[in-house]
């Protein structure tokens, strides 16, 4: 599986796999504003005068659209949307965002996305075994909607865990598309940016679905569609005919259902205090898995971002306020503001990831199905074991790359070295000798390897066991390799939910480290380079029982810090590795 951006439109209309539809400040957010606000029956419409058609036969439909029309309707706002009544019926009229989605109809599914459904979407997308085209709406618009372009971008990147939606809404922040937006757009400007760009606070994957009548029929992903929609309908009467009393839903006709397939801004401010340190990235990735099995909420829980929302609205100033010192508003009298998210980690809810998926780079040719070469990233642990195991599973042709880097003990490089041996995949065993890592208690042997208690870990900051830049070292190496054997893809198994609280763990690091090796290697310039970290927002439990569903030969692995004839028990490797066997109910046959 591949996760590929549409550049053109022609590859949106080509698509026969899965097509993920984007217009952020519209179409996608208002589709999952009333979905959820528990609507039953919502058809989606690209021409006025197929609304005006149907709202002749359907009187009893609200109607929510970006153009002027003869009937009663609502703007095309997400805020309208989520004040609607669930009991009532909806319709959308759209400029880009509908263009688009009867653009994909040729795929096998279509959903629909943006940042107010982000993670949810990327959950259902992580799980998928189908290709996936992301379609930026503003591919049928203009340049000037570049919200559509961050965010497919953001949920490529995020769908593997590598980078965060709050990075692309910052983005947006510094363009004038932000200003011009929230001064110069609809009058529920502010108030439409603040529920495109709340984080996942919709969770819902409205999933569309198309009649030959002229409409979409969008519907929450999972569920059935109302087959009552998809339906031919009667055909229309002649003009001379007298208009009938419109009908409702319950009384269509059924037939046969077709099938469905720059210049900154300076409001960086409203963007102070959101940002997490890696502590509080952990910290809000333990409560999403927390939540998700119902347990009790994480101590000092941040502040809901309705509050951080409505603190920023108050307090930040414009522009030109900025500039002046004076207060400069909005056409309907209020401050022109930034948008605010919510961070939000993805929890891994269905922990095994079903396929690859990349995240940076060109990824593939489009629509191409060739067999990838893969760069694996090998210690020997757990971590790593499992990623190679994953790869072989999806079809990559594997290399493993081993760094000897001074380390303490040579048990792991060992493990490696059979682990290799064992699955007759080459092995490359490189070895670096730079006196300065003696500063880290895994080469410097005189030193005392930390001890301290689970539930503290990596609360004591950065442990003594960090080996300066050893990632960067690692991903520098390992695109060398790949640039020289001419493979695509690097595969590596950081975890940013239990782990020892290494910054060069973070999906931040990869993220950068991944658009670095995009541009400074042949292979990134001229083909694309795919970094996968297919662990990176897991839990060391998932990681278990991932690598129990793919066999992974547990006894031949290992993670602990100290070396010796058995685990010691004691370090943080060894800890976090015994919670996630413990929990995950899976025997460790390292300790027989």
């Amino acid at each position: 599986m591949s996760v590929l951006i549409a550049k053109t439109a022609g590859e949106c209309e080509q698509w026969t796999d899965v097509a993920v539809v984007v217009d952020v400040l519209r179409t996608s957010t208002t589709l999952c504003a009333l979905l959820a606000r528990g609507k039953k029956t919502v058809l989606g419409f690209d021409k006025a005068e197929d609304v005006t058609a149907f709202t002749s036969r359907h009187a009893d439909f609200e109607v929510y659209s970006e153009q002027k029309l003869s009937v009663s309707h609502e703007d095309d706002s997400p805020y309208a949307a989520s004040r609607a009544s669930g009991r009532t019926p909806a319709l959308v009229l759209s400029n880009e965002g509908m263009k688009a989605l009867y653009a994909a109809k040729n795929a096998s599914s279509v959903l629909v996305g943006g940042f107010c459904n982000f993670y949810t979407l990327a959950d259902v997308l992580a799980n998928m075994d189908k290709d996936v085209l992301l379609v930026p709406a503003s591919l049928y618009g203009t340049a000037d909607s570049v919200e559509d372009g961050f965010c497919v971008s953001a949920l490529k990147d995020c769908v593997q865990g590598i980078g965060n939606p709050e990075d692309a809404i910052v983005e947006f922040n510094n363009t004038m598309r932000c200003v011009e937006f929230l001064k110069q757009g609809p009058k529920n400007a502010e108030k439409d940016a603040k529920i495109a760009f709340k984080v996942d606070d919709l969770k819902v994957v409205p999933q569309v679905s198309f009649s030959d009548q002229g409409y979409a029929v969008c519907y929450p992903y999972g569920t059935q569609a109302p087959e009552a929609w998809l339906v031919t309908k009667p055909a229309e009467q002649p003009a001379d005919v007298p208009a009938q009393t419109p009908v409702s839903a319950a009384q269509e006709t059924v037939s046969a259902p077709k099938p469905a397939e720059n210049t900154k801004s300076g409001l960086k401010s409203f963007f102070s205090g959101i940002l997490n340190t890696v502590k509080e990235e952990k910290r809000e990735l333990e409560q999403e898995i927390a939540n998700s099995f119902g347990e009790s909420k994480v101590d000092n829980a941040p502040a809901p971002a309705e509050d951080l929302l409505d603190a920023a609205l108050k307090k930040t100033p414009t522009r030109a306020a900025a500039s002046s010192g004076s207060s400069v508003q909005t056409p309907a009298q209020q401050p022109a503001t930034k948008v605010a998210a919510e961070v939000r980690p993805v929890a891994p809810q269905q922990a095994v990831p079903s396929a690859e998926v990349t995240f940076s780079g060109k990824a593939a040719v489009f629509g191409g199905k060739a067999k990838k070469k893969a760069i694996v990233l090998f210690s020997g642990g757990l971590d790593s074991t499992t990623c190679l195991y994953w790869a072989l599973a999806h079809g990559y042709e594997c290399e493993a790359l081993t760094v000897s880097y001074g380390q303490r003990h040579d048990r792991e490089v060992l493990a490696a070295q059979m682990i290799a041996r064992n699955l007759g995949i080459k092995h490359h065993m490189i070895t670096l000798n730079l006196p300065w890592l003696s500063c880290c208690s895994l080469v410097d042997k005189s030193q005392a390897l930390p001890d301290v208690a689970l539930e503290d870990i990596p609360k004591e900051g950065i442990p003594s066991t960090y080996v300066p830049g050893r990632n960067l070292m690692f991903l520098s190496i390992a695109g060398s390799l790949l640039d020289a054997i001419h493979a695509d893809t690097i595969i590596a198994g950081p975890n940013a939910i239990d782990f020892s609280g290494y910054p060069d763990c973070t999906p931040g690091f990869f993220k950068a480290a991944a658009d670095a090796l995009n541009r400074g290697t042949k292979m990134g310039v001229t083909e694309g380079i795919e970094v996968l970290a297919p662990l990176m927002r897991m839990s060391k439990t998932d990681i278990v029982r991932l690598a129990a569903k793919l066999k992974v030969p547990f006894e031949l692995t290992w993670s602990c810090y100290a070396g010796g004839k058995k685990p010691c028990g004691h370090c943080d490797s060894c800890k976090l590795r015994a919670k996630g066997f413990a929990e995950a109910g899976v025997h460790d046959t390292s300790l027989d």
